[in-house]
């Protein structure tokens, strides 16, 4: 089986849109300079247009895809090549499945995998993301994280309805920090770059060369232009520069209420959560918190 997917693998809100931005950046402009379109080469693999287009896959179980175990029977058969219906060497994926076994039912394998960048970033943040994101509160947002057996729906057309809200397939999470484990300390040979979040937004330079690098020592890559590239790619994924491109022309990974760049920036948490709130996270997550070097308040 040919190694043929690169995950960038988050959990939701923890930047993998702006890691792939910059990616795409690296690998499909000739000046590093970012554009909306671009995203299109790195698409997300929970679509229900996949299941759609390889419909005889699932033969009699197609109308139970909701049941999760019943679809993680096909989920390796999904991430086949020819199933993913692309001719280049390999192909890059965003995911924010967690990387675990559903009844002895695998997401993804080392087998078929060129290699991992996972992002990572406070959960204190992300909840509040997560809350404007998805239109709830902030409470909801911090149940949602901490459920240890939380799932997330994969994402339908806008214009088309393959599944109804009761019978779409999903994705297991867990919560945060099972999710960072079930990519971070999985023991596989594959090539894997950990990314925090917070270098991403205020190392931007530092963090791109850190790819660059990566990308050099494991497979021989050598970018073009990267001079060049570099300073255009920090200027067009700029927070204010993505925002003001959503509000000109719209992105479509936003949700019907709220921008999608709404803030981009570290320690809103600060500010904007309650004590009561930041102690639920904090003690749910304070180990791995403190590995990661993330400030615990109380």
């Amino acid at each position: 089986m040919s190694k043929h997917i690169f995950w960038l693998a988050s959990y939701p809100k923890s930047g993998n849109t702006l890691l792939r931005s910059i990616i795409a950046s690296l690998f499909f402009t000739d000046n590093g300079i970012f554009k909306f379109k671009h995203l299109l080469k790195i698409s997300q693999f929970e679509k229900t247009k996949r299941i759609k287009e390889n419909i005889d896959l699932f033969t009699q179980d197609y109308n139970n895809l909701h049941n999760t175990p019943i679809f993680y029977k096909y989920m390796l058969s999904m991430q086949e090549k020819k199933k993913l219906n692309f001719s280049e060497d390999f192909i890059f994926l965003k995911t924010h499945s967690g990387n675990f076994q559903i009844n002895g039912s695998d997401f993804t394998s080392k087998d078929i995998i060129r290699g991992i960048i996972y992002l990572i970033r406070d959960p204190r943040d992300i909840c509040i993301s997560w809350s404007k994101h998805s239109d709830i509160s902030i409470d909801e947002s911090i149940n949602f994280m901490t459920n240890d057996l939380q799932t997330l729906p994969w994402s339908e057309p806008s214009s088309t309805e393959y599944f109804s809200k009761k019978k779409r397939p999903n994705s297991f999470l867990s919560n945060w920090e099972n999710h960072i484990k079930s990519w971070v300390s999985v023991n596989w040979d594959t090539p894997k770059l950990i990314i925090k979040y917070e270098d991403l937004v205020y190392e931007k330079e530092k963090t791109i060369l850190r790819i660059i690098e990566f990308f050099k020592q494991h497979y021989g890559f050598i970018f073009n232009n990267i001079k060049i590239k570099i300073p255009n790619i920090i200027s067009s994924t700029n927070f204010k520069t993505m925002q003001k491109s959503e509000n000109d022309f719209g992105f479509r990974e936003s949700t019907n209420k709220n921008n999608f760049f709404s803030v981009g920036k570290s320690n809103q948490w600060t500010d904007n959560l309650s004590k009561k709130q930041i102690i639920k996270i904090e003690n749910k997550f304070k180990i791995t918190m403190k590995k990661l070097g993330y400030e615990i308040r109380y």
